[in-house]
């Protein structure tokens, strides 16, 4: 059933992609996700509309927001299931938006772009939140490789926020060494399998995998540093310092 049954008589509608037909869905992305809100909390969520005038009010007011804050359908995804999984009651719209968007872990995102950076040499990057990558370039290469995480945390987490207030782009693929003149030329298979690995990447902040890879490393034959170990741990709410 489409959320809102007839045109409503008043619209301040934005134009947004939020509120235009979705082609696979016959219905707009807005009008979908009222659904899946009356899904996940019947009676709460339908309850609070007495009219198709109040849906189409929180339709705008909710599509302005997500324009403004330039959230993706991805991240909106991942906003329902945390509601659904946390929350008793329906949220409101700053709710719903701290859903799609949690507070990011600064130190597991430094700890990723220092590992990926290096990763990046053979072209075996793979980023969970281009951001991070944007973040690095403004810190600096060198800056991310050789500096102490204690020296870098602040500037990675200043540039981290710069960068999620933008428009944030894909990281783009590491350019291919091209041969001198007259020494050869590029293999075209290989240039093509690195435009390839231009990937659309996830947005979301659930970058704490490593830290877990981390500690069964420790816990094995392989020994990182303790630096590493103790960043793994504070990224995990556990406390530092403590050896095996």
């Amino acid at each position: 059933m489409n959320a809102v049954s007839e045109p409503p008589r008043f619209s301040t509608a934005p134009q947004s992609r939020w509120l235009d037909v979705h082609p696979a869905l016959g219905i707009s992305l807005m009008d979908h996700l009222f659904n899946r809100l009356d899904g996940a909390y019947p009676n709460r969520w339908r309850a609070a509309f007495a009219t198709d005038q109040a849906i189409a009010n929180w339709r705008e007011s909710w599509a302005e927001s997500f324009e403004a804050v330039r959230l993706t359908p991805e991240e909106v995804k991942a906003g329902l299931n945390r509601c659904r999984a946390k929350l008793d009651w329906p949220p409101s719209i700053a709710e719903f938006i701290k859903a799609c968007r949690p507070p990011i872990n600064y130190d597991a995102a430094l700890y990723e772009a220092c590992q990926q950076l290096r990763q990046r040499a053979d072209g075996k990057d793979e980023w969970t939140n281009p951001a991070f990558f944007w973040a690095a370039v403004k810190v600096g290469e060198y800056d991310m490789l050789n500096v102490s995480h204690g020296q870098l945390i602040k500037r990675f987490a200043a540039a981290l926020d710069e960068v999620l207030e933008s428009d944030v782009q894909p990281v783009p693929a590491r350019a291919v060494a091209l041969p001198a003149p007259g020494k050869g030329r590029a293999d075209p298979e290989r240039v093509k399998a690195e435009v390839d690995k231009v990937k659309a990447l996830q947005k979301g902040v659930g970058n704490r995998d490593w830290a877990h890879r981390v500690l069964e490393r420790a816990n094995g034959k392989e020994k990182p540093s303790i630096a590493v170990v103790d960043m793994a741990k504070r990224a995990l709410g556990l406390p530092t310092g403590v050896t095996a």
